[in-house]
């Protein structure tokens, strides 16, 4: 069910809609689901029970006159609410949850609300066996309550700053967590692309910002703004991570075209190490990279980058601006001409870590010291990416308080670094690839709530969110099983979008 604050069925644009769901009571007459069972899950402290996933999905960009709106036909713009719970109800009874959400684009919405979980199933813990993942749909109507609507139209206010043909009037984005829209790359003016990132996932869509612009920002200057800027990054993450960093080591050359979707562009870049197997010839792997204008040199992998310094920031000025060009391909590696013959460059020091956990050889305890990072140049910006493995196989108690100790530890390692936080992925409407993985949309969210206050009060860290335009995709797209098809590696199309909101993020700031 859902309205506006005054049950009413039009709304204007910014104004928030209330969504509340009522969760009939478990039955436990079946061979599958019984009392027992149940008791042993239990939620977060703090979230709710049930699971809900709930979204209000435009179905249509026509206004009150009949008149559809271009820059919104077939868009499915969605808009995620999270639900908590309106009271806390004890034993096994109806529960009511309630959420509320800003629209801003004009068009018709409605409710596409699914249960994935009940009590507390979504948090399977070390030793607990983890549900298969089922979804039942929710009814969103209720015609004995005519000031209840399961439909809600937003008006068009072409003066408004989030209608789509002023978004080129808005600022610049520096926030790494701004909140935003997926729109039809074909319903946005083709001149966009001249300084607007353009490039659309696998549906066809772009992510489009409500409140800042994502400009289209080249490997080439992203490396040049750094070396004069951000020099040396200290950067902790597991396999997310990498595939990250993919882009930013081979200037963007990793995936970047239509045409090279391989497995490793959907899913699991092979092998584990940040580069090809080729580069590996030698052991153990290295952990410091210069990254240049035209990324890393097969060369200096192995080679002591003390012996081989330079000038990070090439001195020579930069004389040809970026030409404006319908024709021009503006994909992850292109580089503008004003760049093409710079050699600037910045140091990364990258260590392969699991969250909180101790496994594999790994530990944050052991490798996050002053003595471990001695050899390498001091950090002038260090990132921290989390929360995949201690989803997966760890405990939240034991995670909430490991969280303390390692923002504490990387306060006394770095004392004049400046951080950012890279949230973890955002995992939607599957099971996990192993049954030991305890993989579910709100442990994720969970897990991810905590680690961001931690770090933002510790260390005031900078908050990179690669998991808010995953979780406003279309229900279609998110449920699509080639988006995330193993482990919990997001396609090549979400890594080079989950790149520029970084890159602006440090570039426009």
């Amino acid at each position: 069910m859902l309205g506006s604050s005054h049950g009413a069925k039009v709304v204007t644009p910014g104004q928030c809609v209330c969504v509340r769901a009522v969760v009939p009571a478990l039955s436990f007459d079946t061979e599958t689901t019984n009392q027992t069972n149940v008791e042993v899950y239990k939620p977060v402290p703090g979230w709710p029970a049930d699971s809900l996933i709930v979204d209000l999905v435009m179905q249509s960009s026509q206004n009150s006159a009949g008149v559809h709106d271009p820059l919104y036909i077939d868009a499915r713009v969605t808009v995620s609410v999270d639900m908590r719970a309106v009271a806390r109800n004890q034993g096994y009874g109806s529960r009511v949850y309630e959420g509320s959400a800003q629209v801003f684009d004009p068009g018709e919405y409605a409710l596409d609300a699914r249960i994935e979980f009940r009590n507390g199933q979504w948090n399977a813990e070390p030793g607990q066996f983890m549900p298969e993942f089922h979804e039942t749909r929710m009814r969103t109507t209720l015609l004995v309550n005519t000031l209840v609507q399961s439909v809600v139209r937003v008006e068009r206010d072409l003066k408004h700053p989030t209608y789509l043909r002023r978004h080129q009037n808005l600022p610049l984005c520096t926030d790494g967590a701004a909140s935003g829209r997926w729109i039809p790359e074909k319903n946005l003016p083709a001149l966009w692309k001249q300084w607007q990132y353009m490039s659309p996932a696998e549906d066809g869509r772009v992510w489009v910002p409500y409140h800042c612009r994502l400009r289209r920002i080249s490997h080439a200057e992203f490396v040049f703004h750094m070396s004069r800027n951000w020099p040396s990054v200290h950067w902790y993450g597991d396999s997310n991570s990498r595939r990250t960093l993919q882009p930013i080591v081979q200037a963007g050359q990793w995936c970047h075209t239509n045409t090279s979707m391989q497995v490793d562009c959907l899913c699991n870049d092979t092998p584990k190490d940040l580069f090809p197997s080729e580069w590996y010839a030698h052991m153990p792997v290295p952990r410091w990279y210069r990254v240049h204008t035209q990324g890393v040199r097969s060369d200096e992998i192995f080679a002591d980058l003390r012996l081989k310094a330079q000038p990070r920031t090439d001195p020579r000025p930069i004389l040809d601006k970026d030409p404006i060009d319908n024709h021009t391909l503006y994909g992850p590696d292109y580089v503008p001409p004003g760049y093409r013959l710079r050699d600037d460059y910045f140091d990364l020091y990258y260590l392969f870590t699991r969250g909180t956990l101790d496994m594999d050889g790994s530990h944050w305890m052991r490798d996050i010291t002053q003595a471990a990072i001695a050899p390498y140049p001091s950090a002038d910006l260090v990132i921290f990416q989390m929360i995949t493995w201690d989803v997966a196989f760890g405990s939240y108690a034991v995670f909430a308080r490991s969280v303390e100790l390692l923002a504490r530890r990387l306060r006394h390692v770095y004392p004049h670094a400046q951080f950012v936080y890279r949230t973890g992925p955002y995992w939607c409407c599957r099971n996990a690839d192993s049954q030991q993985k305890k993989y579910s949309r709100l442990r994720f969210a969970s897990f991810d709530a905590h680690a961001r206050t931690v770090f933002r009060r510790i260390l005031r860290a900078r908050i990179w969110d690669v998991s808010g335009p995953s979780s406003q995709r279309p229900p279609k797209v998110k449920r699509n099983p080639e988006n995330m098809p193993c482990s919990a590696h997001s396609r090549s199309e979400l890594v080079h979008l989950d790149n520029q909101i970084f890159i602006n993020m440090l570039v426009n700031d």
